[in-house]
């Protein structure tokens, strides 16, 4: 049963040259205690689709229509102070950049100590315990030496390890993790990856995993939404995105499959990189986004935009040719 569904979301920005449909038209669900990926390239409306849950949108962006439902609950229909008492409580965060999510001035004790005091209710020395623990949970060595001590004399790593901490210190329902490897070496990213799998199992969290990196997905998630220019162009588990032998995908994923290096890649052979680059919001192409960068375009996909068809029962893509084998006779 999904915990969170996300029901044609659309999130605008005011600029001053016109108005930036960031994200248009996402529908997504996160299943309790499931992770869903959600992938794409920079600009393709992954973040703030998942910070539209929140309402920690910048001043100029608002939600157009469309329902998050939560709970039972709306989201989007819920005032300020209702937002406060989810935030951190039911659903939290981690950030992309620990340095600058951080307070510099406050040391971790403090700062790990804010949840616990405003929304269990504790006081100062048993918040102070709590915290403590809080970061023996997530393996940091010396947890009481590490509490006294501020952002700037911890590692990059530890300091992912402290975010990680303070989200999960109320036990939410939902976990939002905003390329929260990004600015890591690959060595911490995989004890990273390997603690949060670890806490979702212990604590049973949902997570809601955004990256541009598939490798990542592939270790992390149950089920992948792909977006591009603020839509979801394929979704499906996993376990049928990732299957060598699997009938459907989109042509977005199948080039950010094939920009991925493996082990099994000849030396001399140079990665397949998709051309060209994601289209300004502002001056999107007409019919499917995509179609100035697929190598399988035809003039339908010049002019009519596809809608996200189910191709099978765990599987929607949105494209005239998902069928792999139908389209690559029409490779341009």
């Amino acid at each position: 049963m999904p915990l969170l569904e996300m029901k044609d979301l659309h999130t605008f920005f005011h600029t001053k040259r016109g108005i930036v449909k960031a994200v248009n038209g996402v529908s997504y669900s996160v299943d309790a205690g499931k992770t869903l990926g959600v992938v794409g390239e920079s600009g393709s409306g992954k973040s703030v689709s998942a910070m539209s849950m929140l309402q920690l949108i910048d001043g100029n962006g608002y939600i157009d229509s469309g329902e998050i439902i939560f709970n039972g609950r709306d989201l989007t229909k819920l005032s300020r102070q209702e937002m406060y008492k989810i935030r951190g409580n039911d659903i939290s965060v981690i950030f992309q950049e620990p340095m600058t999510s951080l307070n510099p001035v406050f040391t971790i004790e403090r700062q790990i100590s804010e949840p616990f005091m405003n929304h269990q209710g504790m006081k100062k020395e048993q918040a102070a315990r709590e915290v403590v623990k809080m970061l023996a949970d997530v393996k940091i060595p010396n947890p009481e030496v590490v509490a006294k001590q501020y952002p700037h004399q911890l590692s990059g790593g530890m300091r992912q390890r402290v975010m990680i901490a303070m989200a999960l210190a109320c036990k939410p329902k939902l976990l939002i993790a905003d390329e929260p490897t990004t600015a890591l070496d690959v060595t911490i990213q995989a004890q990273i990856l390997n603690l949060m799998n670890e806490l979702k199992r212990e604590h049973g969290t949902s997570i809601l995993f955004v990256t541009h990196d598939l490798g990542v997905i592939n270790q992390m998630a149950d089920d992948v939404a792909v977006m591009y220019c603020g839509q979801v162009v394929e979704l499906a588990p996993a376990t049928v995105l990732f299957a060598p032998d699997c009938a459907y995908s989109h042509p977005y994923t199948e080039g950010l499959m094939f920009s991925v290096p493996r082990l099994d890649t000849p030396a001399n052979k140079r990665l397949e990189a998709i051309p060209g680059a994601v289209p300004h919001p502002l001056d999107l192409p007409k019919g499917c986004k995509f179609a100035p960068r697929c190598k399988y375009a035809t003039e339908r996909c010049q002019t009519e935009e596809p809608e996200l068809l189910t191709m099978s029962e765990r599987q929607q893509v949105r494209c005239f040719y998902p069928l792999k084998e139908e389209r690559h006779g029409k490779k341009r």
